[in-house]
């Protein structure tokens, strides 16, 4: 619910790059500028958005839980399949 400091950036840059994890992904909830920072100084690739809080409309793609964890792990595995 903070936002990070600069040593703690800096720390999640060298732990994507050390672990050679190829995705990040956004929140629903949250300002993407800083994954997309992040994303660009690593080479990971932004994996799509994960619905962390709470449903979507009954037109969205989550308006169940199970909706919500369907779209949630559609996301996932299609962005580390590659």
């Amino acid at each position: 619910e903070t936002e990070p400091s600069a040593r703690d950036i800096a720390a999640i840059i060298g732990q994507i790059k050390a672990q050679k994890i190829p995705a990040v992904f956004l929140e629903n909830i949250s300002d993407d500028r800083l994954i997309r920072r992040i994303a660009a100084e690593t080479g990971a690739k932004v994996g799509g958005t994960l619905i962390s809080d709470g449903l979507t409309g009954e037109k969205g793609p989550a308006p169940t839980y199970i909706d919500m964890v369907r779209h949630n792990i559609k996301a996932l595995t299609s962005a580390l399949e590659h």
